[in-house]
């Protein structure tokens, strides 16, 4: 496991007490104060007649490249609502870096005061997945409903004999309030297996990874994919990041054992295209890595060696959808500079969207009022069809889509830039 995830007993004992300071009434917010004056401040909430949409992502440092345009997604898709039958509806954007980089506490931390605003219904985010397995057994307490443009890790929902924790053990309430719309590394990391197999033509690669949630856990379901159609693992490593700058001993290994391309379980904030940097004049091959390395603080690590790079999206091209056309060029007039689309720019818009529409289907079946949370989470349940901007979206019981994208991008051209490849849908 990867070294910054808090332990279970922490998460559990925050969670333990957004139940006792939401007493369960209301919306479920989480107060230090009085039960009366919880009531209070929710009645307050209703009268005023605002919901507010909040997002957790990382939107500074080293993360920001990716965060930031995720964040403006979700902003733009709340402007575009404002007002549903007289209630007000608002945008409250929260950023987990600590020092530049994701942090679990730091998500945790800004769920817990989502919830001490009893305006807030539900939140986008988080963006990583060992942010969202701090975050999800706070946010279950208070029934606030959350959903991830990017999470992949697939012990955040799937139960498998290895998740530890397991699912379950993340729902203290036994209810689900979780909801994503990336495809799970149980796809993401097989995806690039194939392409390497199929369209590179090559079987040879060396593995790392972060040793986190995410980038262990898509490393190893590559790797898994790989072997068993008839690839090679010719080195694997794990590392601590934090502590690891030199990763040239990994490189000649890869080198003298054969390796034909370099597979990448990390992020650009937990040095991966570092690792591209300093494969120049030791070895020429391809690199490719999941949607973690998608952005453009990893061409900037990469320095000269951009060529010949290749990643994985859980999530759809928007500009493949000529329905959503008219929205991509709405986004571009608002943030016209090319950094403020990401990789995950549209499936965060599609997130607010998705939440938005229960929003309003919730003030519906609380008579024209502003709803409870538990009313929004109900309604993000019974999302069905709804058409977004990358997707047709459903969920099943466990919140993870009926029905995902997986997509291929490439670096092309002097500067390299991220260049759409292919795509193709996933049943989960």
């Amino acid at each position: 496991m990867q070294k910054r995830w808090l332990s279970m007993a922490s998460i559990l004992m925050a969670a333990a007490f957004v139940a006792s300071a939401c007493g369960g009434g209301g919306t479920g917010a989480s107060t230090t104060a009085p039960a009366a004056t919880t009531a209070a401040a929710a009645t307050t909430a209703a009268a005023a007649g605002e919901v507010i949409i909040a997002s957790d992502l990382p939107t500074s440092g080293a993360d920001a490249s990716s965060g930031l345009p995720t964040q403006q997604g979700a902003a733009f898709a709340v402007s575009q609502l404002k007002t549903y039958k007289g209630i007000t509806i608002t945008f409250l954007p929260f950023d987990d870096t600590v020092n530049g980089v994701h942090d679990p506490q730091k998500g945790a931390q800004n769920v817990q005061q989502m919830l001490s605003n009893p305006k807030v219904v539900a939140m986008v985010g988080p963006f990583n997945s060992n942010v969202a397995r701090a975050e999800i057994p706070i946010a279950n307490q208070g029934q606030l409903a959350m959903m991830s443009p990017s999470n992949t890790n697939e012990c955040l929902t799937q139960t498998f004999p290895y998740c530890d924790p397991q699912p379950a053990a993340l729902r203290p309430t036994g209810k689900n309030n979780y909801f994503r719309i990336a495809a799970p590394d149980t796809v993401q990391g097989p995806a690039m297996a194939d392409y390497i197999l199929n369209t590179l033509k090559l079987t040879k690669v060396a593995v790392f990874s972060d040793n986190e949630t995410f980038g262990k856990g898509v490393a190893d379901n590559f790797a898994k994919r790989l072997v068993a159609k008839g690839g090679t693992v010719t080195n694997r490593s794990d590392f601590d990041w934090k502590t690891t700058n030199d990763f040239k001993p990994f490189i000649n290994t890869a080198k003298a054992n054969g390796a034909q391309v370099i597979y990448a379980g990390a992020t650009s904030a937990t040095k991966a295209c570092i690792v591209r940097s300093q494969m120049t004049g030791i070895l020429d091959v391809p690199f490719t890595g999941p949607d973690g390395i998608g952005d453009d603080q990893c061409l900037k690590d990469a320095g000269s060696n951009t060529a010949n790079m290749f990643f994985t999206n859980a999530a759809g091209d928007a500009n493949q959808n000529p329905a959503a056309a008219a929205t991509v060029a709405a986004y571009k007039q608002a943030y016209p500079k090319a950094s403020d689309i990401g990789a995950y720019t549209f499936p965060a818009y599609d997130c607010a969207f998705i939440l938005l529409d229960a929003v309003k289907r919730a003030i519906d079946a609380a008579g024209g009022k502003v709803p409870t949370r538990q009313q929004v989470v109900d309604a993000v349940q019974a999302t069905s069809g709804l058409v977004g901007t990358v997707g047709t979206y459903a969920f099943d019981a466990n919140g993870d889509p009926k029905s995902a994208t997986m997509a291929f991008w490439a670096t092309k051209g002097t500067p390299a830039v991220w260049t759409f490849q292919s795509q193709f849908s996933v049943g989960q």
